[in-house]
Parts: structure tokens; C-alpha cells; sequence
């Protein structure tokens, strides 16, 4: 099945990112890593909004009425009420030339999250777990290229990530108690469909929506890794995705312009902007930081 979605929000962001849905609110928040700008998107008016932020954040997540951030060598948060950030962690051993890339909430309600080479050479990014007590751990995965897609199941039990570089999704099995990581396996390659594996999200099927980058494609996979649903895409480079809306059935798409060259970008000038489409299976409530899955 293809899908198409529409512009919802031609806001020409450099590198779109870490679309974030809030229920309680009902926005949608996504950032501009390269121009250090935080968006939020309301789907009942249409009106969009746009903060400007002393980091270059690369990953959201919900924290009390708050968002926290992986941001350059850090993490942070955000309060949208008086538009004011605070860092809570730093990054001591990372290189110079690095920084944060995509993150997500696990089960346990701690944050865990990837570094990558912002210049896309040294494959030095790592993972990481920020836990409530604001202690970073480092996890036990190989080091990437660029890290992507760090999504957890409905039930917990499966963790999802890939080095975009590779073209490839892995999946790890997940020790419901201790977290430990074990049993990995490629879950998909990408190689065939001509595009890079981005952002993600799962859906309450335990369907895992992935960003072609280069594609203009958004793809579901099924939990047994079939292939079963494909979104074409007005703009050659989507980088997240996030279910939400009113009855938790909408797909919002971020992209980017970034490595486009003015004919391209002539060609596709809707490249940045935020897109929606209508989708027949419903995503979860995301999860939020510092709450276990017991508590959502």
C-alpha cells in the first residue's frame, strides 16, 4: 500500500528532526538541529511556532511538562513557558568533533540516546543511557557512523537501531528486568530501496515506521520485518517520524534541505517542512523520561 501525505507546515528547516508528539497538549514538537531552533506544530489551528535554543538539539522526550534534550555534548532541558534551557549532564569523553544524534525513552523510563561525527567520517558515535538520577552510562553496542532509530517495542522486549551508513536496521533482544541487550540480528536492510535508514517510530502493532533518507520514503515494517506499507514523499530527505493527532492515527514526517543543491532544491522546495498522513493503525502515547512502563 502507498501512501501520500500533504505539507502541514513549510517551516524550510535546514535538518528537521525528532518529531515528538504530546498528548496533554496535543503539539507536536521537532527541531532544526542546524540552526538550533526547537518548532511546535498544533493540528487543530494549523499555527506553528518556533524557539530558539543555546544548543543544537537532536532528540526530544517528554519530562513533566518539560522536554528533555540531547543537545550538542550534553543533556538538558527545556521549559516552553518562559522559553528557558538548563543543562543537567555533560558528555566528558566525547570528541570535539562529535555530537548527539537520536535518542528515545525505554521502558524503565530512562533516556537513551546516540552520538555521531557531526561531519559524517569517523565512525566514533556511541550509545548512551541517561538515567533519572542524572547519571550517563554508556551502553555496550558497537560504535557508528551515524546513529539512528533508537525505538523500543510496545512490549519492551525488542530494542531497534541502526548506523545509517550501513543501510540496515538491527534489533536486539531486551532483558525485561536489567535492560542487558543480547541476541542481535539484522532486522532489515534498506539497501534495495535506495535509501538510508533515518528517524523512526513504532506503532501499536509493534509496526516500526522508518525514514529513506534520499528515498522520499517513509516505510512500515512489520514486526517479522515484511515490508507492508510505503509513504512517497514531496521531499527527497525525511528524517523522523511520530504518531499522534487527536485519535492517535496520524503520521507526522519531518525533512530536511541540507546537502540539497539549488536545482534540487527548486525541484522539491517543500524540502524541510513538516508532513501528515492519515494511517489505519494507531501509534502509543510515547513515553516519557523518568516513568516506567508500569506507570503509563
Amino acid at each position: 500500500m502507498i501512501l501520500s501525505p500533504e505539507c502541514v507546515a513549510p517551516t524550510g528547516c535546514m535538518q528537521g528532526e525528532a518529531p515528538l508528539w504530546s498528548p496533554s497538549e496535543g503539539f507536536l514538537w521537532w527541531v532544526d538541529v542546524r540552526r538550533a531552533k526547537l518548532h511546535r506544530y498544533n493540528p487543530k489551528t494549523g499555527n506553528t511556532r518556533r524557539y530558539d535554543l543555546p544548543v543544537k538539539a537532536s532528540s526530544l522526550a517528554l519530562y513533566g511538562g518539560h522536554l528533555l534534550m540531547a543537545a550538542d555534548r550534553e543533556i538538558g532541558f527545556f521549559d516552553p513557558a518562559n522559553e528557558a534551557y538548563e543543562r543537567l549532564s555533560i558528555l566528558p569523553d566525547e570528541p570535539g568533533s562529535n555530537r548527539t544524534s537520536d535518542g528515545g525513552v525505554a521502558p524503565d523510563g530512562s533516556f537513551w540516546f546516540g552520538t555521531m561525527d557531526d561531519a559524517e567520517r569517523d565512525p566514533s558515535g556511541v550509545y548512551y543511557r541517561y538515567g533519572e538520577d542524572k547519571s550517563v552510562t554508556l551502553l555496550r553496542l558497537p560504535s557508528v557512523l551515524v546513529t539512528k532509530t533508537l525505538q523500543f517495542s510496545p512490549d519492551g522486549r525488542t530494542f531497534y537501531t541502526c548506523d545509517t551508513a550501513e543501510a540496515e536496521i538491527l534489533a536486539f533482544d531486551v532483558h525485561p528486568e536489567t535492560g542487558a541487550l543480547s541476541g542481535r540480528r539484522t532486522f532489515a536492510s534498506t539497501y534495495d530501496l535506495g535509501g538510508l535508514p533515518y528517524g523512526s517510530t513504532v506503532d501499536s502493532e509493534g509496526g516500526l515506521w522508518v525514514c529513506l533518507h534520499g528515498a522520499s520514503r517513509v516505510v512500515r515494517y512489520a514486526p517479522d520485518g515484511t515490508l507492508d506499507k510505503t509513504i512517497i514523499l514531496a521531499a527527497p530527505l525525511p528524517t523522523g517520524c511520530a504518531i499522534g493527532g487527536q485519535d492517535m492515527r496520524t503520521l507526522f514526517i519531518t525533512t530536511a534541505r541540507t546537502g540539497l543543491s539549488f536545482p534540487q532544491l527548486d525541484a522539491r522546495p517543500l524540502s524541510g517542512s513538516l508532513f501528515a498522513v492519515e494511517v489505519d493503525v494507531p501509534g502509543l502515547a510515547p513515553r516519557a523520561f523518568g516513568k516506567r512502563e508500569t506507570d503509563r
